[in-house]
């Protein structure tokens, strides 16, 4: 999709919710997959995937484009909860 004189100034989450408004589909079944700017112009030409359903996008949609379209605070909170060991793992290494 081509976003005329947007390079530079659209977000990630702007550019999934104008191509989910132009599609008629919910901003959750669409994946930004690349935004680029063309040279010598203000045109962005971005790359999206739009699935069928929510668990079709986690199953197949790679997790870090997922994450990239998080808030900062989301980002950390994720971060931090990946370093929390599962409460079985902790009960083993206790052992």
């Amino acid at each position: 999709m081509s976003l005329e004189e947007s390079a530079g100034k659209i977000s990630r989450k702007d550019a999934v919710e104008a191509v989910a408004k132009e599609l008629g589909v919910p901003n959750e079944n669409v994946g930004l997959i690349r935004i680029d700017g063309e040279s010598g112009s203000r045109k962005a030409v971005a790359r999206f995937y739009v699935y069928t359903s929510m668990e079709l996008k986690a199953r197949l949609q790679p997790r870090h484009l997922t994450e990239r379209m998080l808030t900062k605070e989301e980002r950390e909170k994720l971060k931090q909860e990946r370093k929390k060991p599962a409460p079985a793992a902790a009960a083993e290494a206790k052992k």
